[in-house]
């Protein structure tokens, strides 16, 4: 498809990414068969949705949590967002547990190191291991706002305080690239934020540091990063995905999916972009 404005063209993709969704019973897997397969109709879909939204609120304690667990509790409520999407009473407890919970940072350079996070702890979640209380944070301030919560004093207060040291940091600051992309995706589905100047700040950097094949250096993740561009409009955002669109096209493998391991994860992160920009 030709990009309206430039003449410029989205990827052309070799492979049909969608095979990889069937039969699936992971959330992304499921939103991909309601979304992209068009199976919300059939009896095999309810039921595997029934399973799945069952065996994520499964053992939800009393207090909104999961195992007391700050990372088990963003890890289902992410999966919630996937499937039944709207907040309700369990979602709300969870994320007011959360709340209370999860540390508080706001800044991409000096955060205390707790816990190291590992790519597994991650697995599924469009988040990297960076600085744990970052991301953590990230991931808690991404939740509140897809379900719609966006507006609460203390949400904005965690946003305006990572938003301000973004700012003063200035596109220039070398920061560390895994809390960039942590950043970014928190970012970008705040309404008030996705299109502000702390997002600009980290779109322009990241534009700055991309190579000339339109990938971005190690240890950026292109998937997430290439998905996290595809949420918002700023010119920068989408020139760096025109750029990236041939590599994204070569990187696609045989059987339609991305990558060689968490393949079904990284086909969904691209074939949502792609369905984004309208490019798919």
């Amino acid at each position: 498809m030709a990009d309206s404005e430039s003449g410029h063209r989205a990827p052309l993709l070799h492979y049909d990414p969608r095979p990889v969704f069937r039969d699936s019973t992971t959330p992304a897997g499921l939103y991909a068969r309601q979304k992209w397969l068009d199976e919300s109709h059939t009896a095999s879909w309810r039921h595997d949705f029934q399973q799945t939204v069952t065996d994520l609120l499964n053992a939800q304690s009393a207090d909104g949590s999961w195992q007391g667990s700050v990372l088990e509790t963003v890890r289902r409520l992410f999966g919630l967002h996937l499937t039944v999407r709207a907040a309700n009473a369990d979602i709300d407890r969870a994320l007011e547990w959360l709340m209370r919970h999860a540390p508080s940072s706001g800044a991409l350079n000096h955060v205390a190191h707790d816990k190291t996070l590992r790519h597994e702890d991650l697995a599924g979640l469009p988040f990297v291991p960076g600085h744990p209380r970052l991301t953590i944070e990230c991931a808690v301030l991404f939740l509140f706002s897809v379900f719609g919560r966006f507006k609460e004093p203390a949400v904005l207060s965690r946003y305006q305080r990572m938003s301000s040291r973004i700012i003063t940091a200035g596109p220039g600051m070398e920061f560390r690239l895994l809390d960039v992309s942590n950043a970014l995706r928190a970012l970008v589905v705040h309404p008030d934020y996705a299109h502000g100047p702390s997002t600009a700040v980290l779109i322009e950097y990241l534009e700055h540091i991309q190579g000339s094949s339109g990938l971005w250096p190690e240890p950026t993740n292109i998937y997430l990063t290439f998905n996290a561009l595809a949420h918002v409009n700023l010119e920068a955002a989408r020139r760096q995905l025109l750029k990236a669109a041939g590599s994204v096209s070569r990187m696609q493998n045989e059987d339609g999916t991305w990558g060689e391991d968490d393949r079904e994860w990284n086909t969904f992160l691209m074939v949502h972009a792609l369905k984004n920009k309208g490019w798919l």
